[in-house]
């Protein structure tokens, strides 16, 4: 079997911020005070990256399992 090695796919914040149904700036700022405060925090930046255009990057995979803790995208089929 071969391996296979993926990079991970990078979100910056403008786009987490429309997935969010276009928030602004604030509000996600505020947004990710309140998840700090009651024990979910936003995930980190990906590690190795530099804020640029757009805002800080994310790993999409950790996003997108932190939008399905919170409740915030529909579970996907099994």
């Amino acid at each position: 079997m071969h391996k296979v090695a993926i990079q991970p796919v990078l979100v910056n914040r403008e786009n987490v911020q429309a997935m969010l149904g276009g928030i602004s700036r604030t509000t996600f700022w505020r947004k990710r005070q309140a998840w700090e405060k009651s024990g979910t925090p936003f995930p980190p930046p990906a590690p190795g990256t530099n804020p640029g255009k757009g805002g800080e990057q994310y790993r999409y995979c950790d996003v997108m399992r932190f939008f399905a803790d919170q409740g915030l995208v529909e579970p996907t089929q099994e």
